[in-house]
């Protein structure tokens, strides 16, 4: 069972009290995080009290999206990030946000969402979240795997 809490909605003694009571029912805690602050707000929890990361595109004051694909990344690249990693070096590390539609340019002069996700990658993302974005009702899994680079 997963538990999935937003960072920016918790006060710090909030986040370490439910995260523990999470693991003490055996449950994951997934973290979202939108802001360095918020991710600074992780490096004090204890090791292994937390199993994933999920980077957010959302920006948290009206829930929209970061459309550009650049909050996510540089909040990955972040000095913060690099702090959490260095003390939690078994947390997974998720991207959400827009992730298959977003569309990067590449080193071959192609413009898809596959340069992003490589992007997402290198700066330090496991995987994504994806929704509707990706694929729907009326589309097959391989129509949504061609979408990412047409």
């Amino acid at each position: 069972v997963i538990v999935r809490l937003m960072a920016g909605a918790l006060e710090p003694k909030d986040l370490l009290y439910l995260t523990k009571i999470a693991q003490s029912l055996q449950m994951q805690s997934f973290l979202s995080v939108s802001s360095e602050k918020q991710i600074q707000s992780l490096v004090s929890l204890s090791p292994g009290s937390l199993s994933a990361v999920v980077v957010s595109n959302r920006i948290l004051e009206d829930f929209s999206f970061d459309e550009s694909g650049e909050q996510a990344l540089t909040l990955l690249r972040s000095d913060a990030m690099k702090e959490f990693v260095a003390k939690h070096e078994d947390v997974t590390i998720f991207v959400e946000g827009r992730v298959g539609i977003i569309e990067r340019d590449g080193a071959d002069g192609t413009k898809c969402a596959a340069n992003y996700i490589k992007e997402l990658k290198d700066a330090g993302a496991f995987g994504a979240f994806v929704a509707g974005g990706l694929a729907d009702n009326e589309k097959s899994v391989e129509d949504a795997w061609q979408t990412l680079c047409d």
